[in-house]
């Protein structure tokens, strides 16, 4: 299960990555689409998902600067939600 939450979450982050890359750059769509696939590589090199949950939480905090002007804050509190739960749940 908490494999299939990994996959979905890394693949969604990487399309929206894509749909706004003329919004965000190429270094932030690039920035995402590693942490994506830091996410999607986990089920091989499990010392991988921090690493690519991290890297997606500070794109959500660059993402959100760069595209609305500012950081919404319940947005990153789920976003840490979601990442913790992730977290947990694979090495539990």
């Amino acid at each position: 299960m908490i494999y299939i939450l990994i996959v979905l979450y890394a693949m969604l982050m990487g399309a929206a990555a894509i749909l706004k890359s003329s919004k965000l750059g190429i270094p932030l769509t690039a920035a995402n689409l590693l942490g994506s696939l830091a996410l999607l590589c986990t089920l091989l090199y499990p010392l991988l998902l921090p690493f690519g949950l991290i890297m997606l939480l500070g794109c959500a905090l660059c993402n959100g600067y760069v595209l609305q002007g500012f950081i919404r804050v319940p947005h990153v509190a789920v976003r840490c939600v979601i990442s913790l739960a992730i977290y947990t749940g694979y090495f539990l």
